[in-house]
């Protein structure tokens, strides 16, 4: 199904669920049975053609055919045969039974923490749900429900509490509530269970899904297209229902602390994330100069949590407020969670809520154990970044170095001169870069680089002068369209200016065409037209010494333009080859043609081809175009 239907389709079934929960939610139940009985059809096709390939044998021999060479023959077939269809059992089999991975994080028990494990048992008192088993505290800026059923999608399950230490750092104990509750809520009620289950079985047929692409034979590929058929509509059917329960989880905890403070803990964990998102790109900037990363990274969340800039907050809540949900997230927009929740005046959606005082969730529930949680929570932290760390500072060494190269170069050429920008670009303070742009521009003024590389600096530094940098880029190369749009889009929506919403159409306009045009720019049509070559005299003169150079085994050579029917005006060529015979000709007509695509340095875009084959039918139409052969010289 494509994107568009399946985005139609989970419009109308967020209606439908609204307007009749309970009859939908027998839906889901009974596409979940279908679900299952095309699995058990899976499963019992694959075994009565396993039982298959063994009785055929033993009916033959019981029948008295007793010849060995016909059963070697046989014995090689029923194996070709059995290997797909144990492949698919096998993993089929997976799909149902292989549990979720066990999470990982820094466990908690009552006696440590009382304080946090009261407030859980008065959650749980109040929503009537399942204990939790474990409790866990990781370094994820997160809070999260785990279920861990003994057999994959049945048998009793482990419950799993996830707590981030840095969202508990950023947030009062009644927001934390607030935020355990939605989490609990997940677990409890009518839906919790079933809520689960269809969670793991979304995960198990992704699974399958997968696989069933790979199945091979009449059979396999009968199957494959009756799982493709159904995936689409289990996946939207049970989509809208995730997205159901986020808004019933959210009630829940509304019930339990509160709208309003369930509404600002909604808003305070989407501005926190921002905040913590800044937090981490400052502390990974210090690779350049570190070899190995902070030991003390909770500390540091835990003295700049709260301090967030009032205009930045009331920036990232702005632009998570205007976020919209697409159908690849179950979680529902911040302003549909917020309209929800009753809050739908403009004043209330954009309000950022005020840190009043008073301790931290983390503080409160975790108590004189906060300073050993945190210790063993960065530990964990440094044990799994320690390598991606060192790579990335000695890779910076060797910038570092190759830059220092560069810089004492006296006529750099224009690949090393782009080089020592980029470089510079990434790891200097700039102040003097400006100069140096100047000197690029000055020296290749029709490279796409230098204006790029100066708006991108420019918007950096807080200049809008990289707007028009970056328009210039894109004048000079329509490839520049996305990244320069990229760069202005971010620079632009930070600020809220109007114009950033031209830079994301742009950007659209030119990914829509891409998606049209890259296709047929990639494969070679016989039936696209062809008319002559509109080459300049140095893009002729450059293509005839490449393949006068690379010509061996090739009898005639024509070239073309290549009319794509999505685009007319895109410069795209065919090098069509007639071949010599073989022998004297010893290589392969795949080796001729990956000899010369390979050659590099071609001006123009082009694809090389034989013209035999199902190419055979361009042969007659390059030889009409005047202009079209190649002169070859022995």
């Amino acid at each position: 199904m494509e994107y568009p239907a399946f985005e139609q389709m989970v419009g109308q079934l967020e209606v439908a669920i609204d307007q009749k929960p309970v009859s939908y939610r027998i839906k889901v139940l009974l596409l979940v049975l279908v679900g299952f009985g095309i699995i058990a059809l899976m499963m019992a096709a694959a075994g009565v053609t396993l039982l298959a390939l063994v009785a055929v044998p033993i009916a033959l021999w019981s029948g008295g055919f007793h010849a060995w060479a016909a059963y070697l023959w046989l014995a090689k077939f029923l194996l070709i045969l059995a290997i797909p269809v144990w492949l698919l059992i096998r993993s089929t089999t997976s799909a149902l039974l292989t549990r979720l991975p066990v999470p990982e994080g820094v466990e908690v028990r009552r006696s440590d923490v009382p304080a946090l494990f009261d407030a859980i048992d008065a959650i749980r008192s109040r929503m009537r749900g399942p204990r939790f088993h474990h409790v866990l505290v990781t370094d994820d800026l997160n809070a999260a429900v785990v279920q861990r059923p003994l057999f994959g999608l049945f048998g009793p399950s482990r419950n799993y509490l996830i707590l981030g230490l840095p969202l508990l750092e950023s947030l009062p104990p009644a927001e934390a509530s607030a935020v355990v509750a939605h989490e609990y809520g997940h677990l409890s009620g009518a839906h919790g269970r079933f809520a689960a289950f269809v969670y793991r079985l979304r995960i198990t047929w992704a699974t399958v899904h997968g696989v069933s692409r790979q199945w091979q034979g009449f059979g396999g590929k009968a199957l494959g297209r009756l799982v493709e058929s159904y995936a689409p509509y289990f996946n939207a059917y049970t989509f809208v229902l995730a997205r159901a329960n986020e808004y019933q989880a959210d009630a829940a905890a509304a019930e339990l602390v509160g709208s309003q403070a369930t509404a600002s803990a909604l808003k305070r964990v989407d501005v926190t994330s921002a905040h913590y998102g800044k937090f981490i790109r400052q502390t990974f900037r210090k690779t350049l100069e570190s070899p190995t990363p902070p030991d003390n990274i909770a500390v540091q969340w835990a003295s700049a949590a709260t301090q967030v800039c009032a205009e930045e907050a009331r920036r990232w809540l702005k632009r998570a407020v205007a976020h919209k949900a697409g159908v690849a997230d179950t979680h529902p927009s911040l302003r549909d969670r917020l309209k929800a929740l009753q809050c739908t005046a403009p004043a209330d959606l954009e309000e950022v809520p005020v840190w009043t005082g008073g301790p931290s969730a983390a503080q409160a529930w975790l108590g004189p154990q906060l300073s050993p949680v945190r210790d063993r929570v960065q530990a964990r932290w440094r044990d799994d970044v320690r390598d991606a760390w060192r790579q990335r500072h000695e890779t910076v060494l060797k910038q570092r170095a190759r830059l220092a190269e560069l810089c004492g170069m006296t006529s750099p050429t224009q690949e090393q001169h782009s080089e020592r920008l980029r470089l510079r670009l990434d790891l200097e303070a700039l102040s003097d870069f400006e100069a140096d742009l100047a000197s690029f521009a000055a020296a290749y003024p029709a490279s796409v680089l230098g204006p790029y590389l100066e708006g991108e600096w420019r918007l950096s530094m807080g200049d809008e002068m990289g707007l028009a940098c970056l328009e210039r880029a894109m004048e000079l190369d329509a490839d520049a369209v996305k990244p320069a749009c990229e760069k202005a889009f971010e620079y632009l929506r930070e600020r809220e200016d109007a114009r950033a919403d031209a830079y994301q159409e742009r950007w659209l306009q030119r990914d829509r065409w891409e998606q049209s045009v890259h296709p047929e720019l990639r494969e070679l049509n016989v039936d696209h037209e062809l008319s002559d070559p509109e080459l300049t005299d140095e893009q002729r003169s450059k293509v005839e010494a490449l393949v006068q150079a690379n010509h061996a085994g090739v009898a005639h050579a024509y070239i073309a333009r290549r009319i794509l029917p999505s685009d007319a005006t895109v410069l795209t060529y065919v090098l069509g080859l007639e071949l010599e015979p073989a022998p004297p000709r010893l290589e392969m007509p795949h080796e001729i043609v990956s000899r010369l695509a390979d050659t590099g340095g071609w001006p123009v875009h082009l694809i090389v081809c034989t013209l035999d084959g199902k190419n055979a039918k361009l042969k007659p139409r390059l030889q009409a175009l005047p202009s079209a052969r190649i002169e070859l010289h022995p």
